[in-house]
């Protein structure tokens, strides 16, 4: 079924406007109509003395109320102390710990160029020792023959 302009479907008996729209604002114009008048200037003045007494009360009022919250703040702000000073401890522990392995290494590399000097002179020693001597390689030509050359 098509609809019209006004959201209906052509063809249907047309509902009044004041059967859709209007209806329910003036029944809440009624419920308002019903409130009792504005109070008096001295109905409002009564009220006021009828307040606490001193300001006292209400300064003491004011602070039980904002008792609460300043103490979960306080509670909040004392954490966020610590874990900022958590996190500097852990920062300090970190830059200590960089630099003990920026000096390990160091001394890692060097002692390797210590160990490398030793292997070196080892060989260079093994082969010394491993060498033949003339009166060796003098009687290992005797029982293998003449040199080939």
């Amino acid at each position: 079924m098509a609809m019209n302009g006004n959201g209906q479907a052509n063809g249907s008996a047309s509902i009044p406007p004041v059967m859709t729209n209007q209806q329910p604002e003036l029944a809440i114009r009624h419920e308002f109509d019903e409130r009792p008048q504005r109070d008096k200037l001295s109905d409002i003045l009564t009220r006021a003395s009828q307040t606490p007494g001193s300001t006292q009360q209400l300064k003491e009022i004011v602070a039980s109320i904002t008792r609460e919250p300043r103490a979960a703040i306080n509670e909040i702000e004392q954490e966020i102390a610590s874990l900022r000073d958590l996190i500097a401890v852990r920062e300090q522990t970190l830059v200590e710990a960089i630099d003990q392995h920026a000096n390990l290494s160091k001394e890692a590399v060097h002692g390797m160029g210590v160990v490398r000097q030793a292997l070196a002179q080892i060989r260079t020693a093994f082969k010394a020792a491993m060498s033949p001597t003339p009166a060796a390689r003098s009687a290992s030509q005797a029982s293998n023959g003449p040199p080939s050359t």
